[in-house]
């Protein structure tokens, strides 16, 4: 394709616009869950503890003291983050395509609804996972040209750029922190496998990644964790490895990590369907059987949950286990549709990293509790770098004519564009309204405040305390209620 820079401009414009979009949501959405005690005293009692024994999520804990106290901050980092998200996967991908940051772009705002509430709906969530994506996108923005037939060369500048990328990016999450030394061992080993020899900025990275993983697993936190004293997360022993992983992945892994992403299921599926049907041609026979099968899956997957469990409502414990080995069988379809019929070594090499990256990013989290939905938002980030990288491929091979594509995929891009603008216009309305009453309550003297609940709850990450619970008195704090007073939840439609 040939780049021109009108296309470039036009990029430019469309990239401001996903900054745009995302600080409007961050503009709208309220502080929730533990943001309101970062947000206050407590918040800095555990900056100037240096967060002794509380995590290794150095920078993650510095961005969540600045945006719950900065709130023009707080916009404009989430904003930039999430632009950030959505515009480097098509960098990676090697395209001024507008279609296939389009495509980003639409499988961005088709994450699960709980997914979002624990990163964009959660400013604590986004200061640590979001953040910690952004960050391992940048190293692989930097050493894609590893999968390039050419001998990738490196500036002196941009090695030493590698120190403090490799250890801010150690800072922010666990899980994060552990791949990004894996990531940056494979990239060593790969590159002198393909070009015999070692490149000093792979090795920069991987040193600095190991400094910052030090430092990150240095609190007394993990040590903590590991020898059961805390009281949040812990390290479950009670059963064998093999045990823990299987029962972990057949009840609650597989759905954060691949059943509960409908639209990119949908996605990822319909690519690969056409890498079989359009690559995958002259084969042997049993190739062709091989994708005949593959076919069956790819079909069937992504209509399970919408049908089976949306449109029938059938699930039980029997069928969970199913859904699990599905699950695990359409995610193993992907991979050998790649090593199998993908033609190209480098690209063959590259995409299997990026579906082999969303096992590993995960693994981890088989042993260690509590997780949830926000910690597969990294895994979700490859699963895209995986479509956008392979629509690229095909755009460039003339296998797709993603010009034709571009109204259909505008008009998506839009759908969602419109209807998070709205979500989040009557949730950002609703709690100024509910902040308004809360003080005209308090000015009256009311020694029972009523709280309404927020609509579209969904999108974000407790915004209403329980009643009686642990983060009530912090709510009451944080928005400066007298002392002694209680707070009654009520549903959002319910008026005093």
């Amino acid at each position: 394709m040939i780049r021109t820079e009108r296309n470039w401009k036009l990029l430019s414009i469309v990239g401001f616009l996903v900054f745009l979009f995302y600080m409007y949501i961050a503009y709208r959405t309220p502080l929730t869950h533990d943001d309101w005690t970062w947000g206050m005293a407590k918040g800095m009692e555990r900056f100037h503890e240096g967060f002794k024994d509380y995590n290794g999520r150095y920078f993650g804990n510095y961005t969540e003291l600045l945006i719950t106290r900065v709130d023009w901050l707080r916009i404009f980092i989430m904003g930039l983050f999430g632009a950030l998200l959505v515009i480097l996967p098509a960098l990676i991908a090697k395209t001024n395509s507008i279609g296939v940051y389009l495509l980003s772009f639409l499988l961005f705002l088709t994450v699960p609804a709980n997914m979002f509430a624990q990163t964009y709906g959660w400013a604590a969530g986004f200061s640590n996972y979001n953040t910690a994506a952004v960050f391992t996108l940048i190293f692989l923005l930097v050493v894609k040209n590893v999968f390039y037939d050419k001998t990738p060369k490196y500036s002196i500048w941009l090695t030493i750029l590698m120190v403090p990328l490799g250890i801010i990016s150690q800072l922010f999450v666990e899980h994060a922190t552990l791949y990004n030394i894996i990531a940056a061992i494979f990239i060593i080993v790969w590159a002198f496998i393909r070009f015999h020899k070692f490149f000093w900025l792979h090795i920069t990275y991987l040193i600095s990644t190991i400094i910052g993983a030090a430092i990150m697993f240095s609190n007394g936190a993990y040590a903590r964790i590991f020898s059961g004293e805390d009281t949040y997360r812990s390290v479950d022993s009670d059963m064998g490895i093999f045990a823990k992983m299987y029962d972990t992945f057949k009840t609650t892994m597989y759905q954060y990590l691949v059943m509960n992403n409908v639209g990119l299921n949908i996605v990822l599926a319909l690519i690969a369907i056409f890498v079989l049907v359009k690559v995958a041609q002259n084969v042997s026979t049993v190739k062709l059987v091989f994708k005949g099968f593959f076919i069956i899956v790819l079909t069937i997957y992504p209509l399970y949950q919408p049908v089976v469990k949306g449109i029938f409502d059938i699930s039980s414990e029997t069928t969970t286990t199913f859904e699990a080995y599905l699950s695990l069988l359409f995610y193993l379809v992907l991979v050998a549709t790649v090593l199998m019929f993908i033609p190209k070594a480098g690209l063959k090499a590259e995409l299997t990293f990026y579906l082999i990256s969303v096992v590993t990013l995960a693994a981890p989290l088989f042993f260690v509790t509590p997780f949830g939905p926000r910690n597969f938002i990294i895994c979700y980030m490859f699963f895209v770098l995986f479509a956008v990288r392979t629509v690229q491929f095909l755009q460039e091979e003339g296998y797709l004519n993603l010009r034709a594509l571009y109204l259909p995929l505008f008009a998506l891009v839009m759908a969602f564009v419109l209807a998070y603008s709205y979500v989040f216009t009557q949730i950002g309305q609703a709690n100024d309204a509910r902040v308004k009453s809360m003080k005209e309550q308090a000015a009256a003297g009311e020694k029972v405040i009523v709280v309404k609940r927020l609509p579209y709850q969904q999108y974000l990450w407790m915004s209403t305390p329980i009643q009686d619970g642990p983060h009530a008195p912090i709510f009451a704090e944080y928005y400066k209620l007298p002392s002694g007073v209680t707070l009654k939840i009520v549903p959002y439609k319910t008026t005093k």
